[in-house]
């Protein structure tokens, strides 16, 4: 589990990252996760967070310390360029051209990530990703305690590989909709309390939770209703 501070600065090739997540630390003072957690999962049009890929889709699942799901926050969001990898993620650029961008939903992304331990499977994924169109936003994002449930799963689950549908079948889950940030997120979701329950340890954080005082706004537009209209207009 990686213990380093956050928002964290790092040089890859010519440009400057950083990160707003911050993990569990072996000296930590904070134990947060009675509030309940933020389980997040993107779809993006590539790899490169800081380069030219972009958000594509975002689904945030909260759910209480017990596993229970509380709420959802679901859109695809509007790169601004094509979509990229859609034989992956099935979001066309027509698709797309119809969300909000990331600038327009990141005070709802915010709102939706206050006060409770943000989680996802690979974590360093969805950090770099929410961190670069926070920052092309002009958004300074507080270090966010996080928690990542690929470490978990490496270090406790018996199987060949780590992939989410791997330690999903492992735990007797299933993926309603893989490659979809909402159906990932649900999934990721429900193994986590089967992964906490490996751990011995008391889990601390180095960094609190801040006042994010952010409201939700800039609309959305969820797959399932592109979906729907696409049905109305067959029809027609």
């Amino acid at each position: 589990m990686c213990s380093c501070h956050s928002p964290r600065l790092r040089f890859t090739s010519d440009r400057l990252e950083w990160g707003m997540f911050s993990y569990p630390a072996r000296f930590g003072r904070h134990r947060l996760a009675g509030g309940g957690y933020a389980v997040v999962d993107l779809e993006t049009t590539g790899f490169d967070a800081w380069g030219a890929d972009r958000i594509v889709e975002i689904a945030i699942v909260r759910i209480d310390a017990a596993g229970r799901e509380l709420g959802v926050y679901e859109t695809l969001v509007n790169p601004g360029r094509s979509t990229g990898a859609v034989g992956v993620h099935q979001i066309s650029t027509a698709m797309a051209a119809r969300a909000p961008t990331f600038g327009q939903i990141a005070s709802s992304v915010l709102a939706w990530l206050e006060a409770v331990v943000v989680v996802a499977h690979n974590a360093p994924f969805e950090d770099a990703f929410l961190s670069a169109e926070f920052a092309r936003a002009g958004i300074a994002a507080p270090a966010i305690p996080a928690l990542d449930t690929l470490p978990l799963a490496q270090s406790f689950v018996p199987t060949p590989n780590h992939r989410l549908a791997t330690v999903c079948a492992w735990a007797g889950v299933t993926i309603d909709g893989p490659h979809t940030a909402l159906g990932d997120a649900r999934a990721t979701a429900q193994v986590l309390p089967r992964l906490l329950g490996t751990r011995r340890a008391v889990t601390r954080w180095r960094h609190g939770f801040s006042r994010l005082r952010w409201s939700m706004g800039g609309g959305y537009l969820p797959r399932a209703r592109v979906a729907a209209w696409t049905n109305v207009i067959r029809r027609d």
